[in-house]
């Protein structure tokens, strides 16, 4: 696994809680940090966590309404375990969110697998969001210049293909983006 990796273990149950963050650490997190469930979301909210594990049940709540804040607030992988008998209700509750549910108990390789699984998943989701940003942004840029290709049509009586061309040559000249020169002309056009 990665250098570097931070994991959150949630449990009640103080063993469970020290053997899940002893098993993490031997497979190369860096950091864990151990909560037994109070006071957790402020610890969510102000940490980056890669993996968050979360066993119920926890002492003020079962912890569903946890899991749904974690999955809300974070990009943390997170795996929700619960006992054999409360899996499907688990999952009836919380199957959408995009948290794991493995059944207690479980072995140390299965932990690991999820682990390994969970952590490629989270890695292309967060590239995933990356790229949709990029594109994002690559649009809005488009449609500023198409803006101001059209706010120099209306106001210089010229084609678009002139305006395309000024765009390109001052923003050539001045060595920056074109859409820093599609925003200076709307600036200067559009009051």
């Amino acid at each position: 696994m990665d250098a570097g990796l931070r994991a959150l273990v949630i449990s009640l149950n103080d063993e469970i809680r020290e053997n899940l963050a002893s098993i993490l650490s031997e497979y190369g997190f860096a950091y864990v940090s151990v909560s037994d469930g109070n006071g957790v979301r402020s610890i969510v909210e102000s940490n980056a966590f890669d993996l968050i594990i979360l066993n119920t049940p926890l002492a003020s709540e079962f912890g569903l309404e946890l899991a749904a804040f974690i999955d809300k607030n974070t990009d943390s992988a997170l795996i929700v375990a619960a006992s054999q008998k409360n899996c499907d209700d688990v999952y009836k509750k919380i199957g959408s969110i995009g948290a794991y549910i493995l059944a207690r108990p479980f072995t140390k390789p299965a932990l690991i697998q999820t682990v390994r699984f969970l952590l490629e998943a989270r890695k292309k989701m967060l590239s995933l969001e990356a790229e949709n940003k990029r594109l994002e942004k690559k649009l809005y840029d488009i449609k500023q210049i198409d803006r101001a290709k059209c706010v120099l049509i209306e106001y210089l009586r010229i084609s678009e293909a002139d305006a395309h061309r000024q765009i390109q040559k001052r923003a050539m000249d001045q060595r920056v983006p074109e859409i820093e020169i599609a925003m200076d002309i709307l600036r200067t056009y559009e009051i």
